[in-house]
């Protein structure tokens, strides 16, 4: 059995790292860990250091988990002739000055998190991609395309055991996030608004929309959804990321991600796995990355990113069609399970380590 070891100041509860730790272990490896906290390198190295050095079992690879970029440059050294395996997850250029937009694009920010990403990708023997084009833009910041593997994001047992929607009450559509800008919640809001005016005119049955999350967007929303004066929507605020199935399964219908933002079209976000994996009606905004694994109209409904109209379009059909809900719930679970199941991912991961490893995983 070949041991792994995880590697850096990562946060072992993070959804990609628990899904690929039990696709590590249903893989066949052994798995192990070296971890600090996320202090500054002055203090954070030296303390992955000493979690290095305290590894009891002999390592055949050092695997950099998601957003751990600055503990690459660490973990190669340590690793020395071993395998380095970095799972990204993102562009640190491309979420603070793309996505965040925190940082403008010409400026010294912008240059180094851009470094930090072509350093981080190129010192790696193996780097993972959620979808290929993410991929590619991984390729565009510096990443050898050969060293290059998929390994979907998936989700948790957890959200593939939840029952099945409730059959009574009102057609409730379920946002779970941050409130991060790939997200568009302005745009959902604005298609909320179109939905609640022509429920108006025209007979719909009850539905309310419940945006559960805190995070960078979480203010500006309520702001305008007083501005809009919805009547259909309950913020929550923050929730124990444990409590995520319970509330899918009060849910009939989970929501996606509608920003403007390249990225957004890039990546398949961690809601529309456990939303798929719950047996829900998936909305999510259209692109490369979520027409690698899903078909519009099959598994799920994509729209145009940023278009309220064609989102409040969608969101009404499937508020009035219930065979359209249980006909896309149904196909995106079985999906979900082929490809998002812990399992599937262990494949996965197999498959993208199998050529680092001579004797292979097990």
């Amino acid at each position: 059995m070949s041991t792994v070891c995880c590697f850096g100041a990562y946060d072992p509860d993070y959804p990609r790292n628990r899904i690929v730790r039990a696709g590590l272990a249903a893989a066949g490896f052994d798995v192990v860990e070296a971890r600090a906290p996320a202090k500054r390198a002055w203090r954070r190295w030296p303390a992955l250091t000493s979690a290095w050095l305290r590894t009891r079992k002999p390592v055949d690879v050092v695997f950099v988990p998601e957003f751990r970029h600055k503990d690459v440059p660490l973990a190669r050294a340590l690793a020395g002739s071993r395998p380095l395996v970095f799972d990204p997850l993102v562009s640190r250029w491309d979420t603070l000055v793309g996505d965040w937009q925190l940082h403008a694009p010409d400026s010294a920010q912008a240059r180094w998190n851009r470094a930090i990403d072509r350093w981080a990708f190129r010192a790696a023997d193996r780097l993972l991609c959620d979808t290929w084009a993410h991929g590619e833009l991984f390729v565009a910041l510096g990443a050898e395309r050969s060293r290059l593997r998929r390994v979907l994001v998936g989700a948790e047992p957890a959200f593939f055991n939840v029952p099945p929607p409730p059959r009574e009450g009102p057609v409730r559509l379920t946002y779970i996030g941050g409130f991060l800008p790939l997200h568009g919640i302005s745009t959902l809001l604005e298609a909320v608004a179109r939905i609640e005016a022509r429920a108006l005119t025209r007979r719909l049955p009850p539905f309310v929309f419940q945006l559960v999350g805190d995070g960078i967007e979480y203010d500006e929303a309520r702001a305008s959804a007083r501005a809009l004066k919805l009547t259909r929507v309950e913020f929550t605020g923050r929730m124990a990321y444990a409590d995520a199935p319970r509330v899918l399964a009060s849910s009939h219908v989970a929501l996606g991600a509608f920003g403007t933002g390249a990225k957004t079209g890039r990546v398949i976000p961690h809601k529309l796995w456990q939303g798929l994996a719950a047996g829900r009606a998936v909305v999510t905004g259209d692109g490369d990355g979520p027409r690698e694994v899903f078909t519009d109209g099959v598994e799920l409904r994509m729209t145009p990113r940023g278009d309220a109209d064609a989102l409040a379009a969608v969101l009404t059909e499937l508020i009035e069609q219930r065979e359209q809900r249980e006909r896309l719930a149904a196909a995106g679970r079985a999906r979900a399970c082929e490809l998002g199941a812990p399992d599937a991912i262990g494949r996965q991961l197999r498959q993208a380590l199998a050529d680092l490893l001579p004797a292979g995983p097990m």
